[in-house]
């Protein structure tokens, strides 16, 4: 899943901190983030000031019920 381009970075890393388990950003050369840590929030906010890094990146969740916690911030 990618993340919708229009979304505000703050409240989403605040609902990703709701979900139950590891929620990732994949880059395109396969590097993983794990936003529930705080380093890496810091390095996807880098990230997310850059609408084509934000945009070429995808999401994947290890509990699928955590992807409908964070549906509003994601696009088909």
């Amino acid at each position: 899943m990618h993340i919708r381009s229009d979304i505000n970075v703050v409240e989403f890393l605040k609902q990703v901190r709701t979900c139950s388990r590891d929620v990732l950003f994949e880059t395109e050369e396969g590097d993983r983030i794990a936003l529930k840590s705080t380093l890496s929030q810091y390095i996807f906010c880098t990230i997310a000031s850059n609408q084509e890094l934000l945009q070429s990146g995808t999401i994947r969740f290890i509990a699928e019920e955590d992807r409908e916690l964070l549906q509003d911030y994601l696009c088909d």
